[in-house]
This record gives structure tokens, C-alpha cells and sequence, in this order.
């Protein structure tokens, strides 16, 4: 794996405030997650994040469809209740799949919520309801002005 982006975990970091996880912060906070999964590394990669019960943060990078925490030490001193298990889908398509739903049923006692991250899109679980909800995001269209006074008629 070749990190194009040696700050990409700091950057995650530095996005994160507690108050944010669940209201006007997330979007930041999820815009960065999203962005280091395409951006920082030589492909695509899928990125987890986990919000533990004193707000710390527990981060890993796997391959382009998949991500764990390969040892224990990874997760040293992570304090349950999970408050939020985050992850990217980097081939753009927002949805639990089998995988994370079976994560989601093993961890559901001892997790608060879980939200995966594709393109301009997220789903969300919340263990309070139990349901999952499907998040679009507005696209906008960028398109080039020319003037009519500098078209040439032909």
C-alpha cells in the first residue's frame, strides 16, 4: 500500500469533536473520512473509524472492499459502549453490506450506531430504532459560462 497522504489519520482526527458526531460537525467529519479513503492512498481504500464511549478514536485502512482491525493492539483501550462504527465504501455505493450487517448483529449489544460512506451518500443504523435509514446528498452540477458576445457564429 503506497500512502499518497502521510497526514490522512490526523486529518481524521482533527475533524472529529464529540458535539459534531451527531449534528452540524458530522458533516465535516464525514467529508474528511470520505475524502481520505479516495484521496490518501494509491488506490481507493476502505477506511473504519470507531468512536468509543470516551470519544476516542480507533482507526484503520484495509483494501479497496474490505477493513478490520488486523491485531488486538489496535484496538487497546477502546471503552465500550461503541458510540459509532464509520465506514467508506470507496467504490461509491452507500449500503450495510452482508459483512457489516453481520459486524452490526455481533457488536449491536455494544453499539450505538454505525453509518457506511459512499458517494455524495450514507446509510445509517442506530440501535435506539433499529432501522436503518438511506442518506442522498444533494449533487450539484458545475457548469461553464461562456458568453454569447465571445461565441464566433459559424
Amino acid at each position: 500500500m503506497l500512502v499518497m497522504n502521510g497526514n490522512w489519520e490526523n486529518a481524521i482526527r482533527e475533524s472529529f469533536n464529540m458535539k459534531g458526531l451527531y449534528r452540524h460537525g458530522r458533516v465535516k467529519f464525514l467529508k474528511t473520512i470520505w475524502e481520505m479513503s479516495k484521496t490518501a492512498f494509491d488506490t481507493p481504500r476502505e477506511i473504519q473509524v470507531v468512536v468509543d464511549s470516551n470519544n476516542e478514536l480507533f482507526i484503520s485502512v484495509g483494501s479497496a472492499s474490505f477493513v478490520s482491525f488486523i491485531n488486538d493492539e489496535e484496538v487497546v483501550g477502546m471503552k465500550l459502549p461503541v458510540k459509532c462504527w464509520v465506514h467508506t465504501h470507496p467504490f461509491g455505493a452507500a449500503y450495510f453490506s452482508g459483512t457489516d450487517l453481520k459486524t452490526i448483529n455481533t457488536w449491536r449489544l455494544h453499539m450505538l450506531s454505525a453509518i457506511v460512506l459512499g458517494d455524495n451518500e450514507h446509510q445509517t443504523w442506530m440501535q435506539s430504532s433499529d432501522i436503518m435509514q438511506h442518506h442522498t446528498y444533494k449533487r450539484i452540477k458545475k457548469i461553464s459560462f461562456i458568453s454569447r458576445s465571445s461565441e464566433k457564429d459559424e
